[in-house]
């Protein structure tokens, strides 16, 4: 026997089935199970010891707890879980799985502290008892029928009184609920209808911007070749015709670049722009910038360009970072008469924090609000003077959080405006070990893609119980925790969590679509999570727990 089993025995003949099942009751009893699935896993572990006779000639049965009560088989020969005897151990237990050649039978147990002094006194309790004899597991198996019989008697006493009452309470109130009923059901409906109006709407808008922008691109395309045709290639033009030209070349230039940023902030709304992270220099990005934009500032306006500070490399997407940084310091140049304009990078921890400042006009608390809002143009005497959209901002704002950042803004009335824009630095964030638990596969899935090349060794948990085994067993860096999970709840493996003082260190992120009061610690909603959002609750809760 290892050290890190409670027993094992060796399954030769029919009076070591009697043995199995003897100490299977024991354990089980020891270990919390109520008297049904006591039953459950000691007639498993009957059909087990059976079927390795027939199959094998006989094999090794370990006990061992690890979170949950694993019984791991091993056969003098070939086994074949598909066999009679394993599948019908199959519908008693947990789960049944392969490890190599063996066999594992699973089964949860309710939260405990097995602790190695429980786990000792369990020892020498096995180590003592008598073998069995078929006489006395007989009387054993009686005595577990009689139980299941007089239960049996006893829950159909009460189900018939319960029924009774329920029947007359039904009587009573079935009309009441009948109204509630299609009221609820009326509700329902309409918000069903609601919510795929909502989506169709979206999709429609999106749809609808897509489309516009092919078709307006070509004949936006077409005027600006004719202009230049005019312009360059054609008749020599009097200064009034040139003049108009000119006018036709501009309005067109104007023209296509409002379809570029609709086709281009329509991609990003649907998702179809997916980052292709590489080793951006960020000294040579913000060199390329101010030798581009330096011919738009106004006389009397200077483009700086700060140096890096504490970091050169930035792992991101170059091209959608660099037309973050040009709408910030377009916007900054067309709104500023006198000053500068001033971009710059600096480290900041596990990020970087690239900061566009001006000292022009400023925004209003009210307009600040809403500058985020597509189309939305702030008023003022300027802001008449220059040509814009309104679609800079909302989609420079949608390309950071593609990339995994959050974009934050301040700004006085007649002092400036300051913009940040805060990215994840991927090669400083790792983790080792990370547990999701959650019932949802399809969502578990996404938490994956959302952590690559983040954790190194990730494992998934379908529910509360798994959750506690995965944790004890993996000692993880962290752990997503879903509040509404079968078994055991969000909220109750917090609580075990907490109790324990080998695991009350365990970080926890809760991502869920439910009510979060109450949860002390960090906790994010599923509806919205994105990589940024999931990335920067791992370096606010690694700073909070440095």
């Amino acid at each position: 026997m290892t050290s890190g089993e409670l027993l094992s025995i060796e399954v030769t003949g029919e009076g070591d089935v009697f043995t199995l099942r003897q100490r299977a009751r024991v354990v089980a009893d020891a270990a919390g199970l109520d008297q049904q699935d006591q039953v459950r896993l000691a007639t498993a572990l009957s059909e087990v010891g059976r079927e390795v006779l027939t199959q094998a000639g006989g094999a090794r049965i370990a006990f061992s707890i690890d979170g949950s009560l694993r019984v791991r088989v091993r056969g003098y020969g070939p086994l074949s879980p598909a066999a009679p005897g394993f599948a019908a151990a199959a519908r008693l237990v947990d789960e049944v799985s392969h490890e190599g050649e063996d066999v594992i039978l699973s089964k949860g147990l309710p939260p405990g502290r097995y602790t190695g002094d429980w786990l000792r006194n369990l020892r020498a309790l096995l180590a003592g008892l008598a073998k069995p004899s078929p006489l006395d597991e007989l009387r054993a198996q009686n005595q577990e029928l009689m139980a299941a019989l007089e239960d049996v008697q006893s829950q159909r006493d009460e189900l018939e009184e319960t029924n009774r009452g329920v029947m007359a309470l039904y009587t009573q109130l079935s009309e009441e609920l009948e109204r509630t009923n299609q009221g609820v059901v009326a509700l329902y409906a309409e918000l069903e209808d609601k919510s795929a109006q909502l989506r169709e709407a979206s999709e429609a808008k999106s749809r609808f911007l897509a489309n516009v922008s092919h078709e307006l691109r070509a004949p936006a395309s077409s005027i600006l070749g004719l202009a230049r045709m005019l312009l360059e290639l054609g008749e020599p033009l009097d200064d009034e015709k040139r003049r108009q030209a000119e006018l036709i070349r501009e309005s067109g230039r104007d023209l296509l670049n409002l379809v570029n940023e609709l086709l281009d902030l329509a991609k990003a709304e649907s998702g179809r722009i997916e980052p292709e992270v590489v080793d951006v220099s960020l000294r040579g990005l913000l060199r390329r910038l101010k030798e581009t934009l330096r011919p738009m500032a106004r006389e009397g306006v200077t483009l700086v360009v700060d140096d890096p500070d504490g970091v050169e490399i930035l792992q991101t997407d170059e091209l959608m970072l660099t037309r973050v940084l040009r709408n910030l310091l377009t916007n900054g140049l067309k709104f500023t008469e006198r000053g500068e304009v001033r971009v710059g990078a600096h480290a900041d921890g596990d990020h970087v924090l690239l900061r566009v400042s001006d000292t022009g006009i400023g925004i209003s608390d009210e307009e600040i609000e809403r500058i985020f809002e597509e189309f939305h143009q702030v008023r003022g005497p300027i802001q008449a003077s220059v040509t814009g959209t309104g679609l800079g901002l909302p989609y420079a704002r949608s390309l950071v959080a593609i990339l995994g950042g959050e974009m934050s803004v301040r700004s006085v009335v007649g002092e400036g405006t300051v913009f940040e824009v805060r990215l994840p630095r991927l090669d400083r964030i790792r983790l080792g070990r990370v547990v999701i638990a959650d019932d949802d596969a399809a969502f578990r899935t996404m938490l994956r893609g959302l952590l690559h090349g983040v954790a190194e060794e990730i494992e998934d948990a379908a529910d509360g119980y798994a959750a506690l085994a995965a944790v004890r067993r993996a000692r993880p860096d962290l752990l997503l925790l879903d509040l509404r999970m079968p078994g055991l709840t969000g909220e109750e493996v917090i609580r075990e969590l907490r109790a324990d003082p080998d695991l009350a260190a365990t970080r926890v992120i809760v991502v869920t679509s439910t009510d979060t009061d109450g949860i002390d610690g960090v906790a994010l909603d599923k509806s919205r999570l994105t990589r940024g959002e999931l990335l920067r609750a791992v370096g606010e809760i690694g700073k909070r727990d440095a």
